[in-house]
């Protein structure tokens, strides 16, 4: 596919967020960042509010390519997000669905190009991402107010991950404002705050944040979904890197449980071969990471055991030693 090319001059903001979704999905992230950044600056600026219900997708899809970003230009934080298996026929099949409705609306409201409809076609129509003009300088502005939300940016100079979780943040109040109708895309900002605090190494906010989104997927999604079992993954990632370990153990169980479920069900359909070898692939990874926690978790029981029988030898000495004195005795 060709690389995207961002028209510096473009003031169209339909056409820069169809360009940085086109971006994201080729993996082009540094020109995904400067299409969205500017779509947003255009619909803030048109709206005259940095909370516009237009600004949700834009700003979600900023933030999740501010991420990559920041994971491509540092080491990301261990394992804590699986590279190469955040897709599967079941999220495609779900994305085409909602960018074809999507696509629609766009085409009675603006007559977009074919070349936007292709961009549009390869995501989630629940799902996009943008920030204010302020925000690229690592604020945000609510009301006509500026207010610092990141505890990290006391720096002139915010990070990849300060942007991106702030403008997520906002993305995340546009969404709640929708009620039921921004579940979906809800659930898929607290996930993708959840990331950013796990790659911070801000373990309680990425745990709540993936347990608030998690909950809503389980409502929204079946019992056999891939999206709901890397949640559960990226959860169990949290949990462990939070000495959480009888809840990480839980966590992995769950994504375990989710993706031996799609097994069985794509094999009751008598298709998606290559979906159920993909699937029995990470199967042993699951089943070896619970079998390391618990292995660890052991060997920590058993240096506790050792360190208490060594505390109660040791005031029983100190006690005896004590009696002697008393006898006038030498210890």
């Amino acid at each position: 596919m060709a690389d995207v090319i961002i028209d510096p001059e473009n003031k169209n903001a339909k056409e820069l967020l169809s360009q940085g979704i086109r971006a994201f999905v080729l993996q082009d992230y540094t020109v995904a960042v400067q299409a969205l950044g500017k779509a947003s600056e255009l619909l803030v600026s048109e709206h005259g509010d940095d909370l516009h219900e237009s600004l949700g997708d834009v700003y979600f899809y900023y933030g999740k390519a501010l991420l990559a970003l920041s994971r491509q230009e540092a080491e990301p934080l261990g394992d804590a997000v699986p590279k190469g298996d955040d897709g599967s026929e079941e999220e495609e099949e779900e994305e085409d669905e909602e960018v074809d409705n999507s696509v629609n609306e766009e085409k009675d409201k603006t007559g977009d190009t074919e070349a936007a409809k292709e961009d549009e076609a390869k995501i989630e129509a629940g799902a996009s991402e943008e920030k204010t003009e302020d925000g690229a300088n690592g604020k945000t502005e609510e009301n006509g107010g500026t207010e610092s939300t990141d505890p990290k940016d006391d720096n002139d100079e915010p990070t990849d991950l300060q942007v991106a979780w702030e403008v997520l943040e906002l993305a995340k109040k546009i969404f709640e404002k929708k009620g039921s109708t921004g579940k979906k895309q809800l659930a898929e900002t607290l996930t993708a705050l959840g990331e950013i605090s796990l790659e911070s190494e801000n373990f309680e906010a990425a745990i709540s944040d993936m347990k608030d989104g998690l909950a809503i997927q389980q409502e929204i999604y079946s019992k056999d979904s891939r999206k709901v079992a890397e949640t559960c993954y990226n959860l169990g990632v949290a949990f462990s890197t939070n000495s959480q370990l009888d809840e990480a153990i839980e966590a992995f169980n769950k994504s375990l449980e989710y993706l031996k479920t799609r097994i069985d069900v794509l094999e009751k359909q008598g298709d998606g071969e290559e979906e159920i070898k993909e699937i029995k692939e990470l199967i042993p990874e699951l089943l070896e990471k619970i079998a390391d926690i618990k292995g660890y978790k052991e060997e920590v029981c058993k240096e506790s055991c050792v360190c208490t029988e060594k505390l109660i030898e040791t005031f029983k000495n100190a006690k005896i030693c004590e009696k002697s004195k008393q006898n006038g005795k030498n210890c």
